[in-house]
């Protein structure tokens, strides 16, 4: 075969090489696109108690002005949460009758001041931060983050039952807690006074307090890491 056909040859294999590969990325590119993430929003009047409904799931965080966002990815829509805002207080609802979303809701609000969470409930605050507040728990899981870098807690109060808590990253000066047959785990936090109780095969593990009177029954445990000074 003559050298010019061998160079016509490799010409066309690397067109229509070519031509293959763009389509290729063209077709990941539109399904990239599909994949997305949207969001849609709805504004809420002010509160300043949220209550977590039984099989309610949410994330909460603070923000200027209060709002619902509902996230989701094509060729899903949005189905917000079934909310009601009566007397100062936010009721959120489990979702039923549809699929359980993948991405979860997020809730913002201002000067939230107490926090209930009910039966098979699960609550996420996300990057919060509150001068006091009260939590309660029945049945329930809570992630609580906090940035203890920018906020500060005067009084935090945690009163659960049957629930497991994990408490990461909160800079306060009273910690409150009443636990039966709950587990609560904390990480990064400065804490300098923790009392409280723990019945009924409760378990408590928690670092960087300076004080601590607490009462434990017979049935429970607790583990407490030394207060590091530098965190204060």
């Amino acid at each position: 075969m003559k050298t010019s056909n061998y160079i016509i040859i490799v010409f066309f294999v690397f067109l229509f090489g070519g031509v293959f590969v763009l389509f290729i990325s063209s077709r990941i590119h539109q399904r990239d696109s599909r994949i997305g993430l949207f969001a849609e929003e709805k504004k809420l009047e002010p509160f300043s108690v949220v209550v977590a409904e039984p099989g309610a799931e949410f994330h909460l965080r603070n923000a200027e002005y209060p709002r619902i966002h509902c996230y989701f990815q094509k060729p899903d829509s949005c189905n917000f949460l079934k909310y009601g805002i009566r007397n100062d207080t936010l009721f959120v609802f489990a979702q039923s009758g549809i699929v359980k979303p993948r991405l979860p809701h997020e809730i913002y609000g201002r000067n939230i001041k107490s926090i209930v969470a009910k039966e098979n409930s699960y609550l996420s605050l996300q990057q919060f931060a509150a001068d006091t507040l009260i939590v309660k728990l029945n049945n329930a899981i809570l992630d609580a983050y906090f940035d203890n870098t920018k906020n500060h807690t005067s009084s935090l109060s945690i009163l659960a039952i049957s629930s497991k808590i994990n408490l990461t990253g909160i800079n306060a000066d009273n910690l409150n807690i009443q636990l039966n047959e709950t587990t609560l785990n904390a990480w990064n936090n400065s804490i300098v006074d923790i009392s409280g109780s723990l019945t009924g095969h409760s378990s408590l593990s928690i670092d960087a307090m300076k004080k601590f009177s607490f009462e434990v029954d017979s049935t429970s445990t607790y583990h407490l890491n030394k207060y590091d000074t530098a965190r204060k």
